[in-house]
Parts: C-alpha cells; structure tokens; sequence
C-alpha cells in the first residue's frame, strides 16, 4: 500500500511588481504549421512556423522529450541517492533516483517504479514536491516526490544503467551542494527544496 499527498508550501514568497503604467499584454504566437524534422524513442524534433504579435512569421525549433519522475528517498537522518555513469558526458553523477514517465502511466505510478528499480528500495509514503518544465524550448513536464518509510530490496537494471546506491547524510547536503559536486539539475532542484523546507 502506497500513500501519497501533495507537500504544502511553508514558505511563502511574495512578488511586488513595480509598474510604470507601460506594462504590455503578453500575446500567445499563432502556429500556422508544424514539420516533424527528428524523431526518436525518446525525442522529436519539430520546425514550427509560427506568427509573433508583431505579426512577424518565424520558424522556432521545438523539442519534444518525454515527460519524467524523480524521487528523493529519506531513511532517517540519510538520503538514498545513486552514483550513475552519465552518457554523453561519459562521466559519474551524483543523483536521487529519475526516469522517464512510460506510456499508460501517472507520475506516482512511475516514481514508485524507478525508485524500485535504480535503488531496490521501495516505500509506503510518497509526497508530491512539485512539478516544473526544464526546457523553454519544450512542453516537457518534470515530477519531484519525497519516499519515506523505506524497505530495501533489489534493483532491477535495465542493459544500459550502471548504477550504485549511495547513502548519503542530511547534514553533509548542505556541502556537497556548495561543492558543485551535483550538477543534475532535479537532484538540486530536490535536495534545495528539502533543505529550505527542514530549515522552515
């Protein structure tokens, strides 16, 4: 049994605008065509004509990506996080646990899958952190959950992931991340938000 809630905001923000009267509408482009110009299993690539509020026409490429989880897994004073080889980069990341959301499935449906799967781990609670676009250029969709109330199994790889699981301190996130020794983008999204949670 899996439960799963939306983590309230403690902190609220608030945004004073400061206007001289001259603000303009924002207007929506117009797209008058579409051409699909590279498609993968997990990206396309399209070319749309589209019409500027100026009434100007230009082509703006569009990338397409599949939309994707990431979970941030607690066990006590610890973070599961997984040591992974990154390609194209070639090199060794630092992360909390992502994959892409497959077809058929909601966001928790695939956080509890790739949590399973790249730590072994599994956990009755999951909370919804927030959802967020990565891309300017895409209409991709980014999930964060908290796992809590872990129990550890297997992983279950798939032929191209190489990945450790790693264990790593609540107090030692706080350096890491002034390290730059993070550098995947959800993973600080995560570990940030976490933090400025615990610290409210």
């Amino acid at each position: 049994m899996y439960i799963f809630s939306v983590q309230s905001p403690l902190i609220s923000l608030r945004y004073v605008y400061n206007s001289n009267g001259s603000d303009q509408t924002l207007k929506k482009w117009k797209t008058t065509d579409s051409k699909l110009s590279c498609q993968t299993e997990f990206v396309s690539v399209y070319n749309d004509t589209v019409v500027l509020p100026t009434g100007k026409q230009i082509v703006f490429t569009k990338i397409e990506l599949k939309d994707f989880v990431s979970v941030l897994p607690i066990e006590g004073d610890k973070v599961v996080m997984i040591e992974i080889l990154r390609y194209p980069r070639n090199e060794v990341s630092l992360e909390i646990p992502s994959g892409h959301i497959e077809k058929g499935e909601t966001p928790e449906e695939a956080a509890v899958r790739e949590l399973a799967e790249e730590t072994g781990y599994t956990a009755k609670n999951f909370v919804k952190m927030f959802s967020y676009h990565p891309l300017s250029r895409s209409t991709q969709t980014a999930h964060l959950f908290v796992a809590k109330d872990l129990a550890q199994g297997t992983q279950m790889l798939e032929e191209n992931e190489q990945i450790n699981v790693k264990l790593v301190e609540v107090n030692k996130l706080s350096a890491l991340l002034a390290s730059n020794k993070i550098v995947h983008a959800p993973t600080l999204l995560a570990l940030q938000q976490f933090l400025l949670t615990k610290q409210s």
